[in-house]
């Protein structure tokens, strides 16, 4: 079946951004005549048809509002971004909107293709968006014509300077209080186990770590520092090469499906936790109050990140001279018996 050509076609032909393409099939902003000109043409020459249920809806309030975030398939932060996503709808739906959801797959390349579709396809009818953004979109998105709607990021802090909508947990202070009561238990080499340190909330994490060692005069060392996929198969393998040339009595993991990984070795193994190493985990799930021992971990309120975004994003919304916030909600320590 011969694919049908898209508007990312049609401005590839007429040499011109997306956006242009889309002004002149919705009339929404002036273009020269030169170049709607070659627009046409080359939606001629494709045989390029507009999306006739996108035209129908353009004008008509249908309270549209898009959700991008960034799962990946071998990681369980699946289940974060569900519940996040189910924090937004529960505001939402109360207000008649409906989200939209789309996955970047942490690609940034699928996440500027996202927004370029969002600014495109959806323009005309789309309200508003929410991002849980990748590692690299902090630049892109600098740019005040990259997306034309009120947008508010979620869990990740852009890398850009000015103040933006941003819902966010504490990572820092939360991730340096749980290692501090690893220390005050005399743990002395602690191994810290994360996936890309590449977004603010592993950033964070990683600086918290640092910074806490620096307290109690306990020197880092590069040996005890692990970054690898977010995969169960990373974890593990971590830990073997940890545990086979490193002594430690403390592990922090702080991606949930690489501490699976990590603990699957430790009970092969039979180290003992907490007697041989304290170990301490990122995001609260079922199986950690399976195991034996139990597991102390970092339970972020995905959920009430959710609400909280949407509410920002109706306030933005509803109120146009609205003023930037970034607005902090709390995560906290689950105490259990690893440490």
């Amino acid at each position: 079946m011969e694919k049908k050509p898209s508007i990312k076609d049609v401005a590839k032909v007429a040499t011109v951004s997306t956006a242009t393409v889309s002004n002149v099939m919705n009339a929404s902003r002036y273009v020269k005549e030169e170049t709607r000109a070659k627009v046409l043409k080359a939606m001629e020459e494709l045989n390029y048809r507009p999306n006739t249920a996108a035209k129908s809806l353009k004008g008509k309030n249908t309270k549209l509002i898009g959700l991008i975030i960034p799962i990946q398939q071998s990681d369980t932060s699946a289940d974060f971004f569900i519940s996040l996503a189910n924090g937004i709808e529960s505001v939402l739906n109360n207000e008649g909107y409906k989200l939209v959801i789309s996955n970047s797959h942490e690609n940034i390349n699928n996440e500027l293709d996202q927004i370029e579709m969002f600014n495109t396809e959806f323009v005309d009818y789309m309200d508003g968006m929410i991002i849980a953004p990748t590692s690299e979109i902090g630049k892109e998105t600098d740019d005040p014509m990259m997306i034309e709607y009120p947008v508010v990021y979620v869990d990740r802090k852009l890398s850009s300077t000015d103040k933006v909508d941003t819902i966010y947990t504490n990572n820092y202070s939360v991730t340096y209080e749980a290692i501090e009561m690893m220390l005050k238990k005399n743990r002395k080499r602690i191994a810290f186990i994360s996936g890309p340190i590449d977004v603010s909330s592993t950033i964070e994490r990683f600086e918290a770590y640092k910074d806490v060692l620096g307290k109690y005069q306990i020197e880092m060392e590069k040996e005890l520092i692990f970054v690898g996929e977010s995969s169960f198969e990373s974890g593990y393998k971590i830990a073997y090469q940890l545990l086979t040339t490193q002594d430690v009595d403390g592990i922090v993991v702080v991606n949930n499906t690489m501490s699976m990984g990590v603990y699957k070795y430790l009970k092969e193994e039979n180290i003992q936790i907490p007697k041989k190493v304290s170990f301490l985990s990122y995001d609260d799930f079922n199986w950690m109050e399976l195991t034996d021992p139990t597991i102390t971990t970092i339970k972020q309120p995905s959920f009430e990140m959710g609400k909280a975004a949407a509410e920002l994003l109706l306030e933005k919304l509803e109120n146009k001279s609205h003023e930037p916030k970034e607005i902090c909600i709390e995560s906290s320590i689950i105490i259990r018996n690893s440490l």
